[in-house]
């Protein structure tokens, strides 16, 4: 009876699937292989960044990500003994800012014996309005979605799914950023025939586009939702987020020269 209820409510240590009975689904192994559970409450975020996680190869889920984008994020999601996440998100966040605020401009200078407009203040202020406005976002996000899914989700999941949506977001940041770059240098050989202004809006516009069809897709099979509900609520999502969170997070650290400031500090 008690080795049951241990079952229930642990994960198989060897394949990672939730036990129901003595024995594991996916594997076969006994239960008594299962993983003590552990909290999934708000309280337990201080934990998950107190104990280090297990170390998977960064590449390997990013190619996973730009292969099978929502196939990847829900089977990691419900994975417990992925738990990289935080360290995921870091290394793709740092790795877009850097190259949007510092790399390109800095070869394109070199190229064209252009100024420099490389900015690394950028990055630090960036780096700043996404991380808080992930932590405003988030509870939101996930008592609306808890209000309108059909599926019972844990707070520490939903956190999961989060920082796993904004690390595919930044990956889909870079693809721009390169594919940016690649038509301004074909263009500058062309002889500057392109409105790089318009080819900018036109990327920006599909990124964005790409962003809300992940996220409904990921929030519809994560919660549980209608396709109505789930394309509302990635739409008020969008609006909270791109309107309203991140522009003023932006204004509010810019006209206090936080990212300058930072930089002085640190160079």
């Amino acid at each position: 009876m008690g080795n049951a209820e241990e079952a229930q409510a642990g994960f198989c240590t060897n394949c990672g699937t939730a036990l129901v009975g003595p024995f594991c689904g996916g594997c076969g192994k006994p239960s008594t292989s299962s993983a003590k559970p552990r909290p999934e409450g708000w309280s337990a975020l201080t934990s998950e960044f107190m104990n280090g996680p297990k170390q998977v190869g960064m590449h390997a889920v990013a190619l996973s990500f730009l292969a099978h984008p929502v196939r990847t994020i829900l089977r990691l999601t419900d994975d417990p003994t992925y738990r990289s996440h935080w360290s995921f998100l870091t290394a793709c966040v740092g790795a877009q800012l850097t190259l949007v605020y510092v790399i390109l401009p800095r070869v394109y200078s070199a190229l064209f014996n252009a100024p420099n407009a490389a900015d690394s203040s950028a990055v630090i202020t960036n780096e700043i309005v996404q991380y808080v406005g992930m932590a405003i976002m988030t509870p939101i996000q996930y008592y609306l979605c808890r209000a309108l899914g059909s599926i019972p989700r844990s707070p520490m999941s939903y956190i999961k799914l989060c920082v796993l949506s904004v690390s595919y977001c930044t990956l889909l940041g870079i693809i721009t950023a390169f594919t940016y770059f690649g038509i301004v240098l074909a263009d500058a050989k062309a002889g500057s025939v392109l409105d790089l202004g318009e080819v900018w809006q036109a990327l920006t516009v599909a990124n964005m586009a790409a962003i809300l069809v992940f996220v409904t897709l990921t929030h519809r099979r994560f919660w549980g939702l209608s396709w109505v509900r789930a394309t509302g609520v990635t739409i008020a999502i969008a609006i909270m987020s791109w309107v309203v969170v991140y522009p003023g997070l932006t204004s509010l650290l810019e006209k206090a020269n936080i990212g300058k400031t930072l930089t002085s500090l640190t160079s």
